[in-house]
């Protein structure tokens, strides 16, 4: 459903708002597909802290999971990507040259932006409104694990009915999907109305891989430290099991 707005500052503040949850799903969601992809070459760094790193999928898992809820809900008032593009349908003449020039007018290009067709294709905008609604099967599935897992816990599901869990079970590559889908629509109407678009490699992605390897060298180190120990122990007691030699008296042996 449209959300009531009645300037272009409130869609670009509709926007915004989307974008925190879109671009926080995809980064949160590669960060916890990155980690576990890296347990296979660091199996030891992660064995330190089982506990730790159970909260930390876990937690990174929720916040996934969160957002992508929030994305693709279809409660009619809230701010979700079908409701936005209903609402962008609805509003489409704050994407006229005029409304457009006014929104970047400190930027140094607006002359030259402008010149580019702004307008949303309708054919390609209805074909996004059904990838963000029940109608994609996907979402459909998705918003049977908001109502009884995410959103609040379904008492069925809590008493063991699990089977509309199961019969609704969403993929790996399903949320892929989803998670590729609404970033491209996402930029998609970004790009039209403020000439600007989001990344969802955020900066400093990679720090876990120097927490692994700072772990890896400490580890590195008390294999070093044990095995220098275990050879001074070994040595010392070659010394202590030496045979006593023979002790001389008068320039001859005295056994």
């Amino acid at each position: 459903m449209k959300i009531r707005i009645k300037t272009a500052d409130e869609l670009n503040k509709l926007l915004d708002a989307l974008a925190l949850e879109i671009v926080n799903a995809n980064i949160y969601h590669q960060l916890h597909k990155d980690l576990l992809d890296s347990r296979t070459g660091h199996s030891r760094e992660f064995a330190q802290s089982n506990t730790f790193w159970s909260f930390t999928f876990t937690a990174l898992n929720d916040a996934r999971t969160l957002r992508i809820c929030r994305i693709f809900d279809q409660e009619s008032k809230s701010l979700n990507l079908f409701n936005l593009l209903e609402t962008i349908k609805a509003n489409m003449h704050f994407f006229e040259k005029n409304h457009f020039k006014e929104r970047l007018k400190d930027n140094a290009f607006v002359d030259s932006l402008s010149e580019v067709d702004r307008i949303p294709d309708k054919a390609q905008l209805e074909k996004d409104i059904c990838f963000a609604s029940k109608q994609n099967p996907i979402v459909k599935k998705l918003m049977v694990w908001r109502n009884n897992i995410v959103a609040h816990k379904g008492a069925k599901v809590s008493l063991g009915n699990n089977d509309i869990l199961t019969n609704n079970a969403v993929s790996s590559e399903e949320l892929e999907a989803l998670l590729d889908g609404c970033f491209e629509i996402f930029n998609r109407y970004s790009s039209l109305y403020r000439a600007s678009t989001w990344s969802r490699q955020v900066i400093g992605h990679d720090d876990y891989q120097n927490l692994l390897n700072f772990i890896k060298l400490g580890l590195n180190k008390w294999d070093e430290d044990i095995g220098k120990e275990l050879q001074d122990l070994q040595q010392k007691q070659a010394e202590q099991n030496k045979p006593a030699e023979p002790e001389k008296s008068g320039g001859r042996l005295r056994c």
